[in-house]
This record gives structure tokens, C-alpha cells and sequence, in this order.
């Protein structure tokens, strides 16, 4: 029976990421939707079991090695002044912002520090997508946006990877160091023949199982029914993770000389949190960081600005 819901789960959570993308929202949206559709805030028809978070940290592992495998060092060079600016102000900002805003709303310490881990992520696929729909991905400005993404992610890996074994866990857990280790394969594989091969196994294994059930089973953690009474912080925080990032990575663009619109269409291009903010809420959860119930609060203000980022991209990045 479990792998019955488990095949439910892939197959409900693909159909609503490729609906999601049809009404221009990001894959992402529609397959956490998909699990929270399908979980206990709704039709409570698939629980988290113990063989679905096996599945879904394999589905972060593929996740991440793809990204390491998709970020090219070389390109990255040319463009390390802006980049380094750009990824430095966008995680400032966030890591300053986040913790100050959440200890005003009566939050612990722990959680306070993490959400500025959480919200100094970018998500890479999301901003590609865009790029790549209005062919800019091999201009200057997409380059300097992948790679500011790049770095920000690499800081915000080895920042949750820290957190959660001095203040979370206290131990070197695997669910701890899999992303980085992950990433840190994908870049290293990346410089073999073979990896082009790798890459094209892991995403078509990823796209039609791993990543469903990860992102699947994050919106099955997701309580709605008791978020009812903090509409108000995830409204702040979604809030605040758009300023936060937009103003800092533009700051940043502007640091490093270039232009006023590139700079807009950067910070822009640096909102969306997408998938790596939920590797490391999931991260974490496991950690003991924080419990289902706040992550709900993470999670719903990672969906609204995964939502929001492509509206804002998409006229900014027209611009230049």
C-alpha cells in the first residue's frame, strides 16, 4: 500500500508542477502544492512515512550534484568582482534582517539565527528559467546572476551545514553535510568526461521521481490548518525576503559599476528562493533546528516568493 501513495505522490506532484508551469508559476509551486493537497491539510491521503524521507534526501542529494555538476568554475571567474559583491550584500542583508525581525516577533534565538540562513539562499532553476525564456542566458547579465546565485548558495550550504551541527544536532549527521557533500561531487565530477552523462542520468531520475517525493513531501509537513494565526508574520517575511534580496543584490551590482537597469534586473534575478531554501529548511527539521510547526511559516513564505520572483524578473530583465 505505501508504494501505492508513494506512486500517487509522483504522479499527482508532476502533473501539478507541469500545470503550475502553464500558468507561468515555477514547477516547484505546483509540486509543493501537490503535497499539501494530498497530505494532512487537506485530503489527508498520503503521511510522511519513513521510506518517503529516505527517497526524498536522495532526491536532494541529485539535486545538488546537479547544481554542482550545472556551475562552471571558469565562467564564474570572469565575473567574480560582481558576482562576490552581488552575493555578499544579498546574503547581508537577509542574515541581518531576517533574525532582528523574527526575535521582535517573539521567536527563539535558534530560529531567529536560522531563518537568516534560510532566506540568504537564491534559487538557481527559477531565475533560468527566465533567463532562458527570454534568451539572455548567455549574456553578460545572466552570467553574473548564475554566478552570484552560485556563490550565495555555496555560503548559505556551508552556514546551515555549521549551524546544524554546533547549535542544531551537535554531531556531524549525514542530513547535515549530504548537500555540500553533493555539490562539492558535482563540481569535482565536472571536470570529467563522463559528467555530461552523470548529469543527463541524475536529472531525468531526478525529474521523474526524486525530486516529486522531496518536493512532495515537504508540502505533506505543511499544517494549514494552524497557520490561521500567522498570516501576518508570513506576510512580514514574504515581504521581507523580497526587499532583502532585491536591495542587497542591487547594492551589491551597483558596488562593482555596473549599470542602473542591469543592476534592478540582477537584484531581481536574485529574489526567487525556490528549491534551496527548501533543502535547507529540510535540513533544518532534521536537525532539530526547528519543528513542522514553524517550518510551515518558512516554507509558505519560500512558495510566495518563488511565485512573485519570475513576475518582477521577467519586465526588469527586458530592460537590458
Amino acid at each position: 500500500m505505501e508504494y501505492l501513495l508513494i506512486l500517487l505522490l509522483v504522479i499527482v506532484t508532476i502533473v501539478l508542477g507541469k500545470i503550475g508551469t502553464r500558468f507561468g508559476l515555477s514547477e516547484v509551486v505546483g509540486q509543493l502544492l501537490s503535497g499539501i493537497l494530498l497530505g494532512a491539510s487537506l485530503l489527508n491521503v498520503v503521511q510522511p512515512t519513513h521510506l518517503i524521507h529516505i527517497i526524498a534526501d536522495t532526491g536532494v542529494f541529485l539535486l545538488m550534484l546537479n547544481s554542482g555538476l550545472e556551475s562552471d568554475l571558469k565562467e564564474m571567474k570572469k565575473y567574480i568582482k560582481a558576482s562576490s559583491f552581488i552575493a555578499g550584500m544579498g546574503v547581508l542583508l537577509p542574515v541581518i534582517v531576517f533574525p532582528i525581525t523574527f526575535l521582535l516577533l517573539g521567536y527563539s534565538m535558534q530560529v531567529a539565527m536560522f531563518s537568516g540562513v534560510v532566506f540568504s539562499a537564491t534559487s538557481i532553476s527559477i531565475t533560468l528559467a527566465v533567463l532562458a525564456e527570454q534568451r539572455k542566458l548567455a549574456t553578460p547579465m545572466g552570467a553574473i546572476i548564475i554566478s552570484a546565485a552560485v556563490l550565495d548558495d555555496i555560503i548559505a550550504l556551508f552556514a546551515v551545514t555549521l549551524f546544524s551541527i554546533f547549535i542544531g544536532g551537535g554531531s556531524l549527521g549525514i542530513n547535515s553535510l549530504l548537500p555540500l557533500i553533493a555539490f562539492a561531487l558535482g563540481i569535482l565530477l565536472r571536470r570529467f568526461d563522463v559528467s555530461e552523462k552523470i548529469g543527463s542520468i541524475s536529472t531525468k531520475l531526478g525529474n521523474w521521481f526524486f525530486y516529486p517525493v522531496f518536493f512532495g513531501s515537504i508540502g505533506l509537513e505543511v499544517a494549514v490548518q494552524g497557520l490561521g494565526h500567522k498570516i501576518l508574520p508570513i506576510i512580514i517575511f514574504s515581504v521581507l525576503a523580497v526587499i532583502t534580496k532585491y536591495y542587497g543584490s542591487y547594492i551589491g551590482a551597483r558596488l562593482s559599476d555596473l549599470g542602473a537597469n542591469i543592476s534592478h534586473a540582477v537584484g531581481a534575478g536574485m529574489i526567487s528562493r525556490g528549491e534551496m531554501a527548501l533543502v535547507i529548511i529540510q535540513i533544518g527539521i532534521s536537525s532539530n533546528i526547528i519543528n513542522d510547526d514553524t517550518s510551515s511559516e518558512f516554507i509558505v513564505a519560500v512558495i510566495i516568493t518563488t511565485i512573485v520572483a519570475p513576475i518582477i524578473m521577467k519586465p526588469l530583465f527586458k530592460k537590458v
